[in-house]
């Protein structure tokens, strides 16, 4: 059975933290491919402040074109919008039956699990957790859940918030 990593993000822009994180689950799960699975329309983001989706979309393409294992997955082009994790795996688990997945996400993330669109169906599959550096630590029940581990990904003082807002005051990235 292939073993592949499913990274969802809007990737606005990619980064060099997205892609030392990809790097580290390749090799801590022994991935035979990590997938960035670029998200035209995130329903918890306002539209107006995200980047064009084809624009994200290629500057994903351009990366992995180089890369042996890390593709972009536009599979959520093909998919009705907003874009909801749980329907995106459902459809992608269905297309690759022998295959197990793995889903990437960040603390951040976790922390508002709950209130994803039918986030039990998530929970079906193992949530692979990275931490994310400057994140106020609450109390979250879905830490201790038998498909979510913490792991100790690196953490890097970037972001894509980071970058967009220097990038608005004209300062070096």
């Amino acid at each position: 059975m292939k073993k592949k990593g499913l990274f969802f993000g809007t990737f606005d822009p990619l980064h060099n933290g997205h892609v030392a994180i990809g790097k580290y689950f390749i090799k801590k799960l022994e991935l035979d491919e990590l997938w960035l699975v670029v998200t035209p329309l995130n329903p918890f983001k306002n539209i107006e402040n995200i980047s064009d989706e084809l624009k994200r979309l290629e500057m994903v393409k351009s990366f992995c074109r180089n890369q042996k294992t890390i593709i972009c997955s536009r599979v959520e082009f093909e998919l009705s919008r907003p874009n909801y994790t749980a329907d995106t795996l459902n459809f992608i688990v269905k297309e690759n039956l022998d295959t197990k997945f793995f889903v990437i996400l960040g603390e951040d993330n976790l922390n508002s699990l709950h209130l994803w669109k039918d986030f039990d169906k998530i929970l079906k599959h193992q949530i692979c957790v990275y931490p994310r550096k400057n994140l106020k630590k609450g109390m979250n029940n879905l830490i201790n859940h038998k498909r979510v581990k913490l792991y100790d990904a690196p953490t890097m003082d970037i972001s894509s918030t980071l970058i967009r807002d220097l990038i608005r005051k004209n300062k070096s990235i």
